[in-house]
C-alpha cells in the first residue's frame, strides 16, 4: 500500500425515507455511491464510517435503550454474503431525548473490494426512517 494514496471521502446516497418491517421494526440499508455498492478499498488501510438515523416525523423519537444498529460487510463481488462487522453504539448527548441514532466506527480494510450495509432493529414497526452515512478511507 502506498503512503502516497490520498484519503478518499464517500458520502453514501441518502434515502428520502425507508420503512422498518411490519413485524419487528428492523431494516437493512445498503450503503451505495452512484448506485454502486462495491468500493475499491485495495489502496487503503482503514475506513471510518459515520451515520445518523432519525424519524421522518419530528414528532417521534427513537428508544435508544431498544434501538440496535450494526454494520455488515461483503467482500466478494461475485457472491453476496454479508458478515456482521460491528455493533454500533449510539452517540448520546447528555440530557438529550432519543430523537436520532448517531454512530461511528473505525475498521481495518478487510478486502480488495468492499460493500457495506446498515442493519437495524428495535425501532418502531413500520416507522419511517431517514439515514445519512459517510466514509473516510485512509492509507
Amino acid at each position: 500500500m502506498s503512503r502516497d494514496t490520498p484519503p478518499r471521502q464517500i458520502i453514501f446516497e441518502p434515502t428520502a425515507e425507508i420503512f422498518a418491517t411490519d413485524t419487528a421494526g428492523t431494516f437493512t440499508f445498503p450503503l451505495t455511491e452512484n448506485g454502486v455498492a462495491m468500493i475499491d478499498t485495495r489502496p487503503y488501510d482503514e475506513i471510518r464510517l459515520v451515520f445518523s438515523l432519525w424519524h421522518a416525523s419530528s414528532q417521534r423519537s427513537i428508544d435508544l435503550d431498544r434501538a440496535y444498529a450494526e454494520l455488515r460487510g461483503c467482500f466478494d463481488p461475485d457472491e453476496e454474503h454479508w458478515t456482521k462487522l460491528a455493533e454500533i453504539e449510539p452517540v448520546v448527548p447528555p440530557y438529550a431525548a432519543g430523537d436520532r441514532f448517531d454512530g461511528w466506527i473505525v475498521l481495518p480494510i478487510l478486502g480488495a473490494v468492499s460493500a457495506f450495509t446498515l442493519f437495524g432493529s428495535g425501532f418502531e414497526p413500520r416507522a419511517r426512517l431517514q439515514i445519512r452515512a459517510s466514509a473516510y478511507l485512509v492509507a
